[in-house]
């Protein structure tokens, strides 16, 4: 899992190749106009060459370390760019939704169960024309089936979460819960190019032993404050009622792309998003989420923190 990401392994072997031609033209060059006594002159009819070698090998050094910090950092900027992270507060915790208030009215959608086949697809369209991101949760079974619609999920900029292999209900063992949800993240992660931090265990079973796990990984459980409830209901108006009814900012929908017939989401989903466009809702991921509740809290920090004491004039 600590490989670098298959979409830059190209960038890092073409600047692998520039070091190497560089030290060749260092080699050949240098070391005719480097004498020991420091300063040089290659000939009659060549300047001076002004440094002394202890001063062209300190430069050299520089140089060389500054091209170090330049392929790590962008190896950190990748790693932040192709992992659906989670802030250190949510590390290992279990969430239904976050402390937003009226003056940001976000809330996340979220969707179970795909990839799959026909409806995955429906609600992709839906979001583009509606300009919204989700986060989509994967079952590895059905990843392995579907490959090419999970690509097309973080094509479309979504963001993504491990909902296991097999999505079983039932007790298991910690090797098999490792198992579960180790060997989703490596299947998303040769698929997609993406790591995610984000873990939804079946049915919302927290007792089971998968989420002991995930917490112990340090992945964020991610409940949900607003469900569809697409299991009881087939009607598309009563999936937009229960989502509406208990729609908060900061909030979290539970929908579903996959595991069977979800024609009444696919038709439900326009809806959803018009209704709550209209209560003044703006829509992001889970890692946005996060993002937005942490300078939410920074705000209010520094909206009450208590003003300092003012200093009388004269006195320092």
């Amino acid at each position: 899992m600590d490989e670098l990401n298959p979409f830059f392994s190209k960038s890092m072997v073409l600047l692998a190749a520039i070091a190497a031609i560089s030290t060749i033209i260092i080699g050949t060059f240098l070391p005719p106009l480097i004498l020991s006594g420091g300063i040089v002159q290659a000939s009659s009819n060549t300047p001076e060459i002004v440094l002394a070698s202890g001063e062209v090998q300190e430069a050299l050094k520089v140089r060389l370390e500054g091209f170090t910090k330049a392929i790590a950092q962008k190896q950190t900027d990748k790693e932040k760019r192709f992992t659906f992270a989670v802030t250190p507060e949510f590390q290992g915790k279990t969430l239904y939704e976050v402390g937003l208030d009226d003056s940001e009215k976000a809330i996340a959608l979220t969707f179970d169960d795909g990839p799959w086949p026909i409806y995955t697809e429906q609600v992709l369209d839906i979001l583009k024309e509606n300009d919204i991101k989700a986060t989509f949760f994967l079952i590895g079974q059905h990843l392995k089936n579907h490959p090419a619609i999970a690509q097309k999920v973080v094509e479309a900029g979504h963001a993504l979460g491990n909902h296991t292999w097999s999505h079983h209900y039932h007790n298991v063992p910690r090797e098999i819960a490792a198992r579960e949800i180790e060997d989703t993240a490596a299947l998303i992660y040769e698929v997609t190019g993406f790591k995610t931090k984000w873990f939804r265990p079946p049915g919302g079973v927290l007792t089971n032993g998968l989420n002991d796990y995930a917490h112990s990984q340090n992945y964020a459980v991610a409940m949900w404050s607003s469900d569809a409830r697409e299991s009881f209901f087939s009607s598309s108006g009563a999936l937009v009622n229960n989502v509406l009814r208990s729609a908060k900012p900061g909030g979290i929908v539970l929908l579903h792309d996959g595991g069977g017939d979800r024609s009444a989401t696919v038709q439900a989903l326009p809806t959803i998003i018009s209704k709550l466009k209209e209560q003044g809702y703006k829509f992001v991921t889970l890692p946005e989420l996060l993002e937005l509740y942490e300078r939410h809290q920074q705000t209010s920090i520094a909206e009450n923190a208590p003003n300092p004491t003012p200093v009388p004039d004269g006195i320092d």
